[in-house]
């Protein structure tokens, strides 16, 4: 029996009989939706349709004609009451509503294309053939429906189910149930409105990609397995403008418009896998909490371009979304994932049931650079983002939930703890539409990836305004950025805004802040001119080896903190090409690996970090690497500060002392009532040898006294 409940101005049945669209209602409640009961709406309750009972043998014209409107009003309604699966050996099932498929059916009803990529066996050619049956009957009239696979005959067995899933519907809904026979798939049509289905198959070479689509009057089709299928982006292409058009049309009309696309994770070895990986990287991850508590008109602003006052004129419209779901969120249990197992290892299809089951994109051969059972892992541990967060309402920074003590209780965002000195690797670029900026936030203690940003329309100028934000987000973080071309902008930011202090820099930057007299303009300028090279990191060839190497030693001796989403997919893409050098796979990125490995660079040969607040000795890690020991002939002094002690004090290093502490040329004591900078009476040295409190090998405060004015002179 219903049972409806109004919210607002619209009406909900929280009593219909498909029990996993209460499920899902109650899943999405439990993430934190506001409006988690969307999939329940009955728009005309007042007619009785969410008791009218479809199938009923004895159903009025009247109830007909109530049931049909109700569905033509509110594909909800037609998902949750109407749609029916037909299945071998059972007989006919209510469409059963999952995360995955209330993801799919969302975006079809705003109009958004999306790829929906989630395991085999969970229904997802199942919800997609009922979206395009629900565009068959109700959506469209006088255009053609497209289906795609990369077989001609995967293609026509996708057809063959829509069929099938039409004689399920009841038969005053089913536009074939007076034939005496079922329509052929090769003209499967709907005479009264127009529409047919049609067949796009696999293009033999690129010149003949383009052509596939034309003719076509593309609202929607359905590509399936659209990561495997030949020459896809070519497809895509020549139908760019055909889809536009139609987009705009249906905008005018007052009806949807949805580009379906439904893989598994493809193959990077292959030129399909290749190219869909960089498709890929132009797609918005959908993400349930920000995207279904959005008002209608915040979705249709999102979806537009920028007008001519519009404050964001470089905005990028919002147009389709990659939904991924994994079995877990999918409802699948440990058993059934042991059951794939041990069937991909009876049938030997190890590889499918890493891209099917734990939707891995992989590559595997000689190329690779990591150990490959580090790289299965990590992908086998890989964490989902716990939640996602809009900066400046457009750039998603995916948040993973970790310990904090110390929340700032003053803040909306509270996923960040106020006294630790998070470490923020950042990788520029143009914001072009090409390379990613990558931004990683990591924990300096137990080094894991609590954030991450990857976008390729974050511009130098918006990226500083990212910056500023994070800054006022974590009011410790120390920023990591790479100062090579694009990088070079930021720090010009740095030094305008006085952020110094909260950006990774030599210690002698720290001196040169300091200034006795007034400066000229002059000199002011050449100071900031020389200060630019102690600000964050400068990528040469040499270090930029070193910290692939660093990476591959964390890696090997830490991958238990290495699980983050977008870093473990990075990583995995990475190769050493024919010269030598560690890049990402052809078509691929690797700005997010950089943006780690500028932390990691920096945790390992950073000078003196305890002056952001972060003290090794609290850390997870390793006091260091073997690779690390090398440092000294890959890093250029100008950018690194990498005087290092000496295990056992050389007459050099005492000479230099003892000149320091008897003459006192920076009025290093003098100016300081015969303390130096770390708080030394000239006592607390023994005759010019440095005392050593702790660790005899450790560098201690008065070392850093010696070697700093030492290499300043």
């Amino acid at each position: 029996m219903s049972n409806i409940v109004k919210i607002g101005a619209r009406y909900y049945d929280f009593g219909t009989k498909n029990k996993s669209f209460l499920l899902t209602a109650q899943e999405l409640k439990t993430l934190g939706i506001k409006r988690w009961y969307f999939m329940l709406e009955v728009k005309r309750p007042d007619l009785g349709v969410q008791d009218i009972d479809p199938y009923d043998p004895n159903i009025s014209a009247e109830n007909i004609g109530r049931c049909a409107n109700e569905c033509k009003q509110n594909p909800w309604y037609f998902f949750r009451e109407v749609s029916r699966v037909p299945v071998r050996g059972t007989g006919v099932l209510p469409l059963e509503l999952h995360r995955a498929g209330c993801a799919a059916i969302w975006s079809f009803i705003h109009s958004i294309d999306f790829e929906l990529v989630q395991p085999r066996q969970t229904y997802k050619t199942t919800v997609l053939t009922a979206i395009m049956t629900y565009m068959l009957l109700f959506e469209y009239q006088n255009c053609d429906i497209p289906f795609l696979h990369k077989t001609e005959k995967r293609c026509r067995d996708n057809i063959g189910i829509l069929r099938d899933y039409v004689y399920a519907l009841p038969k005053w809904m089913n536009p074939w149930a007076t034939m005496k026979h079922q329509p052929g798939l090769e003209s499967l049509r709907y005479e009264k409105h127009n529409v047919s289905i049609a067949v796009i198959t696999a293009p033999k070479n690129e010149s003949s990609a383009e052509d596939k689509p034309r003719g076509f009057s593309l609202f929607s089709w359905f590509a399936d397995e659209c990561e495997f299928v030949p020459y896809m982006k070519s497809i895509m292409n020549g139908a760019n403008s055909t889809i536009v058009q139609a987009r705009l049309t249906a905008k005018t009309h007052g009806f949807r418009s949805c580009m379906m696309y439904a893989s598994t994770p493809g193959n990077l070895e292959t030129r399909e896998g290749k190219e869909w990986a960089a498709i890929l990287d132009n797609l918005t991850l959908f993400d349930e909490k920000t995207y279904y508590d959005m008002t209608d008109e915040e979705l249709e602003r999102m979806k537009s371009l920028p007008g001519p006052d519009d404050p964001e004129p470089d905005r990028q419209p919002l147009s389709m979304f990659y939904i991924e779901f994994n079995w877990k969120q999918l409802r699948k249990t440990e058993e059934w994932l042991r059951h794939q197992y041990f069937e991909a290892i009876k049938n030997k299809e190890i590889s499918e049931y890493r891209r099917g089951v734990l939707l891995q994109r992989y590559r595997g051969d000689e190329d690779e650079f990591f150990d490959q059972r580090d790289i299965d892992y990590i992908t086998q541990h890989q964490r989902e983002p716990d939640l996602t967060i809009q900066i400046r309402e457009k750039y998603p920074l995916q948040i993973y939930l970790h310990d904090i003590r110390k929340p700032d209780i003053t803040s909306k965002i509270q996923y960040f703890d106020t006294t630790v000195p998070y470490m923020i690797g950042i990788d520029p670029a143009s914001g072009k539409g090409g390379d990613n900026t990558a931004i990683v936030i990591v924990h300096p203690y137990t080094f894991q990836v609590v954030g991450e940003l990857v976008s390729p329309y974050l511009s130098p100028m918006e990226l500083m305004r990212v910056i500023t934000d994070l800054a006022k987000m974590i009011p410790r973080g120390i920023f990591i950025v790479e100062t090579n071309n694009i990088g070079s902008v930021i720090v010009d930011f740095v030094q305008e805004t006085n952020m110094a202090h909260r950006f990774y820099h030599d210690p002698k930057l720290d001196a040169s802040k300091n200034p006795i007299t007034k400066e000229s303009t002059e000199l002011l300028l050449k100071r900031q001119a020389a200060e630019k090279g102690y600000i964050g990191t400068y990528t040469t060839t040499a270090i930029r080896e070193k910290m692939f190497q660093l990476l591959k030693a964390q890696l090997h001796d830490h991958r238990e903190v290495m699980t983050s989403k977008n870093l473990v997919y990075d990583i995995t893409n990475l190769i050493r090409n024919k010269n030598g050098r560690i890049e990402a796979a052809p078509g691929l990125h690797d700005d997010l690996v950089m943006a780690y490995n500028h932390v990691l660079f920096i945790w390992y040969y950073g000078s003196r970090l305890e002056r952001f607040g972060i003290f090794k000795e609290k850390s997870v890690l390793e006091t260091g690497h073997d690779v690390a020991h090398e440092y000294d002939h890959f890093v250029e002094d100008k950018y690194v500060n990498n005087v290092v002690p000496y295990p056992v004090r050389n007459s050099f290093g005492n000479q230099v002392l003892s000149e320091m502490l008897t003459n006192d040329p920076m009025g290093l004591f003098t100016g300081q009532g015969g303390r130096d900078e770390y708080g030394y009476r000239r006592s607390d040295y023994d005759g010019g040898q440095p005392v050593v409190r702790e660790d005899e090998y450790a560098l201690s405060d008065s070392d850093y006294v010696m070697y700093s004015q030492a290499n300043s002179w």
